[in-house]
């Protein structure tokens, strides 16, 4: 049963829900077929869809417009995948191929053949490489590589899906920092240029650790800067009586007392925010995420049929879109822990703080 709530969840909500952008000028039958089945209406909604492919001219733009929208609102993973593979195959030009791949890569994901997913979304790099859904694409890239514990793989797609993003697509931004929480420590490396890590730039929390190596590197640099002060052959003595003056001066307790001082400070400062911290925490901060609409009634929907399966579902939000989250946790740790069940479940969900749009 939860496979079927994985597909409906990826197909029929996927023209909104999972980063997906409805196209401005969308013929407004295809956005009520969509509110049909949405609304627990299938067969109105598919109805409306096959008049529309048989209204199309074979081989047009609109067949293909109208074949896309049929696999979206399809009932079953296998007719939804028939034709997404028709319009990559036969509509190569029609502006639905990227999304097709990216939704065939999703039906992959789905059935855990993640070499599979990666053919798709390596298609779409190589024929689109500028193409806008290229950061969509590395989520879903990342997200196949992590699930084959290709660790370097994952967060090299999630570096360059960062950098693909614009700063007003929050959704996609925070679903791919999420992932990019386990790229912490993580060093990427360019085969042949070991040196340069310009793919760490994005993953900011595996910064920190390739810096302190290049830091430790640079004051080997600096010895060879002593040679100029060596050719002054009186160094010799001045070496000799340096030490009997650095002593002294590192004797002088002075310093010493002046740095406790200066440390009590900021252990109090540091104290406030952590207590101001836990508050927030304590009123349940965290929710699991698994799906955005732009249409009220269709997060309603969603609503409704995970709180038939028990789960405490909401909607956040008052304009689009409109978020589906699951419980209100005291800490990110116990939200994580509900985010792994859900996908256990084979629902997909991530975690983000309970009051951010």
């Amino acid at each position: 049963m939860f496979r079927k709530f994985l597909f409906a969840a990826i197909l029929s909500v996927c023209p909104i829900a999972a980063f997906a952008q409805a196209p401005t000028g969308v013929n407004p039958v295809y956005l009520r077929a969509q509110t049909l089945v949405n609304d627990g209406n299938p067969g109105a909604g598919r109805a409306l869809i096959d008049s529309m492919v048989a209204a199309a001219a074979p081989g047009s733009n609109e067949y293909a417009e109208a074949v896309y929208w049929r696999a979206v609102l399809s009932t079953t993973a296998a007719e939804a995948e028939m034709d997404y593979r028709r319009i990559v195959v036969d509509f190569p030009m029609s502006p639905r191929v990227e999304d097709a791949l990216i939704r065939l890569a999703q039906l992959e994901i789905a059935r855990a053949n993640y070499d599979g997913a990666l053919r798709h979304l390596n298609r779409l790099v190589a024929e689109h490489p500028s193409s806008p859904a290229r950061a969509r694409a590395g989520y879903w890239m990342a997200r196949a590589l992590f699930d084959k514990n290709d660790v370097q793989g994952g967060c090299a797609a999630t570096a360059d899906a960062l950098g693909r993003t614009s700063e007003s697509d929050t959704e996609l931004r925070n679903q791919i920092a999420y992932l990019n929480q386990r790229c912490a420590g993580v060093v990427l490396t360019v085969p042949g240029t070991p040196a340069t890590t310009p793919a760490a730039g994005p993953v900011t929390t595996a910064n920190p650790a390739p810096s302190s190596p290049a830091t430790v590197t640079a004051p080997p640099a600096a010895p060879p800067a002593a040679p100029p002060a060596a050719p002054t052959r009186d160094s010799t003595p001045v070496v000799a009586t340096n030490p009997v003056v650095t002593r002294p001066a590192v004797v002088p307790a002075a310093p010493r007392p002046t740095s406790p001082p200066a440390a009590p400070p900021p252990a109090p400062v540091e104290s406030r925010p952590v207590a101001s911290a836990e508050p927030v925490d304590t009123r349940g901060a965290w929710s699991v995420q698994v799906a955005a609409y732009n249409v009220r009634s269709q997060a309603d929907a969603m609503v409704l049929r995970l709180k038939k399966n028990g789960y405490e579902a909401r909607v956040d939000g008052t304009a689009a879109p409109f978020r589906v989250r699951i419980g209100r946790y005291a800490t990110q740790g116990q939200a994580t822990a509900v985010q792994r069940s859900l996908k256990a479940k084979q629902i997909e969900g991530f975690v983000v703080q309970a009051g951010t749009r």
